[in-house]
């Protein structure tokens, strides 16, 4: 073969935009990824491509991924597309591309690997379809950690505290449940949806203008990651060892969580207060609440001991007579 034959042996640059005959996977835009998500019974995995610039790294690795296509789809809940819908990219913390996320039953996770070998992207989506970052709230928060007073040998807790109304402190979500599987077996992982959980948001002194935080919670003592790089490798190094490098916070500086003023109210009145109350009651209203709560139990125990006098006097009475 002489030179030109050689050159011309391989394909012009592929745009990765256009549909052939070999390509299964579909190029899809938000309103259609949106769609497919609402159908809680597939999972999606998602490749990110860049069209908007020469990006031969993007063709080498939809070529990798296209390998897998067949197996992935064989499952029969998974589907695969691609995009470069930048708005996706954005509201999932995507920055660098190629990139690829995996939504198992709606919860995202990133994929922090190479695209040189289709088969270990493909052993990455096995091993990563269970959902291992905790949800914590007011009512379970606790109750999960024992963080104020955990018993020993137990397994420290990592939590990002996060406002799901905020666009890029939600981006943060695919990427922390990466975390959460690096860590897996070493540290729990959980999250904190700050706008519905105040009093355990209160208890952190979390600042909503820092979203998101991330606390570190080590056998009574409260690490928070004050680093301005927020990736896989450096929050993973922070909760096995980097913590270390910091003074932690006993719990003597910061409350315990216990039951709200609400909650105490709920007891009284025997039936539980509408969700729109008791989410928008303040500080000085639960000051107000337990005061009318520890109140309101006295009186019923002191009405209860004057009628059980009373039905004594006259029993008394009976006998005499």
């Amino acid at each position: 073969l002489n030179t030109f034959e050689i050159t011309s042996c391989f394909p012009p640059p592929k745009d990765l935009r256009q549909e052939d005959t070999d390509n299964s996977i579909d190029d899809v835009d938000e309103d259609k990824i949106d769609e497919i998500l609402r159908d809680a019974t597939r999972n999606l995995v998602i490749f990110f491509y860049e069209a908007k610039s020469h990006c031969p790294s993007c063709v080498e690795a939809l070529s990798e991924v296209e390998e897998i296509d067949d197996d992935i789809e064989a499952t029969g809940y998974v589907q695969v597309v691609k995009t470069d819908d930048r708005s996706v990219a954005r509201d999932l913390g995507i920055v660098t591309f190629p990139s690829l996320v995996y939504y198992r039953r709606k919860n995202p996770i990133l994929y922090d690997g190479e695209f040189k070998d289709s088969q270990e992207v493909l052993r990455w989506l096995r091993s990563h379809e269970e959902v291992v970052t905790w949800d914590l709230t007011d009512d379970n928060f606790e109750s999960r950690t024992d963080s104020h007073s955990p018993d020993e040998g137990t397994l420290d807790w990592f939590v990002m505290f996060y406002d799901a109304d905020d666009a890029p402190c939600n981006s943060f979500i695919p990427m922390w449940e990466t975390v959460a599987h690096k860590l897996r077996g070493l540290v729990h992982v959980g999250k904190v949806e700050t706008s519905v959980n105040d009093d355990v948001t209160d208890r952190f002194h979390i600042d909503e203008n820092e979203c998101p935080t991330f606390l570190l919670f080590h056998r009574g003592k409260m690490y928070r990651y004050k680093e301005s790089a927020k990736d896989v490798r450096t929050l993973t190094n922070f909760a096995l060892y980097k913590f270390k490098e910091q003074r932690g916070m006993r719990y003597t500086n910061v409350s315990p969580l216990e039951p709200s003023a609400t909650a105490h109210l709920r007891l009284f009145l025997g039936k539980s207060l509408p969700l729109p109350i008791s989410s928008t009651l303040k500080t000085e209203d639960n000051q107000m609440l337990s005061v009318i709560g520890v109140g309101g139990l006295i009186l019923i125990v002191a009405i209860t001991l004057i009628i059980k006098a009373y039905r004594i006097k006259q029993q008394d009475k009976a006998k005499s007579a």
